[in-house]
């Protein structure tokens, strides 16, 4: 199987080819750059239609060459993909979206909180979509419901009546803006210092951590074993991504 990856930047390409190495005999990559998405997000429109005609351009390239499969990798531009996938002939797939399922599920079962930590605000809409659109579906799935009530005990933000189930899950967003201001002027290690600390705090709380950009998994080398222990990236959910596991979109 062919998957073809559009991305809006360069810098997550070693990321996703280490993610995707373990799979690499079961499917072969195709990836596809247009860094001139992000200049088009920086001016604070969303997903204008110069950015979906791109996204859409990108799309059809991908599949006239193969890909069975398409991944949008930038979480800021996710939004693009409800717009486009359904005029598409294979399936477009949101980075993020396996991540958010599993912490929503995870959030459920255990009955703790998650946060999502961001350095971009750019990321903030996208994300809580994201959110709302799984919590929907995993709402209309009665016996992953069930399986998850049985192991946390009825939670009290779960609600039931008339053969459905549904829950809110506890969660929140968190915006590091110490460190996208200090990216944006180039000091990585104000940047990632900050991330750590972050990560380190929540861990202590209990909670749950996911990130809400790909390139902030560079500072994971840098974490603690316990704060390691609770963060996630989209990338750890790659196998979903991908296609290749039950639980594939």
């Amino acid at each position: 199987m062919k998957i073809g990856f559009i991305h809006s930047t360069r810098l997550v390409l070693p990321w996703i080819e280490e993610a995707v190495s373990p799979f690499l005999s079961k499917l072969s990559i195709l990836h596809a750059l247009d860094e001139s998405l992000i200049v088009e997000l920086a001016k604070g429109e969303g997903v204008t239609e110069g950015v979906e005609r791109r996204i859409v351009w990108l799309a059809a390239s991908l599949i006239e060459a193969g890909a069975e499969r398409l991944v949008l990798s930038c979480s800021s531009l996710s939004p693009a993909v409800d717009i486009i996938a359904p005029r598409l002939c294979v399936p477009l797939i949101k980075i993020d979206a396996a991540m958010i399922r599993a912490a929503i599920i995870a959030s459920l079962s255990e009955n703790c909180p998650f946060v999502i930590l961001a350095t971009n605000p750019s990321t903030r809409i996208p994300i809580q979509l994201i959110v709302e659109q799984e919590t929907a579906k995993l709402s209309g799935s009665q016996i992953r419901i069930e399986e998850a009530l049985i192991r946390s005990a009825a939670p009290a933000n779960y609600y039931s009546g008339k053969g459905h189930a549904t829950f809110v899950p506890d969660w929140s967003y968190r915006l590091l803006d110490g460190a996208f201001e200090a990216l944006n002027r180039g000091d990585t290690s104000s940047h990632d210092a900050e991330v750590v600390s972050a990560c380190e705090k929540c861990a202590e709380q209990g909670t749950r951590i996911y990130f809400a950009q790909i390139s902030m998994a560079r500072i994971l080398p840098a974490l603690s074993t316990k704060a390691r222990a609770a963060v996630n990236t989209s990338l750890d959910f790659i196998e979903e991504t991908l296609g290749l596991s039950e639980n594939n979109s």
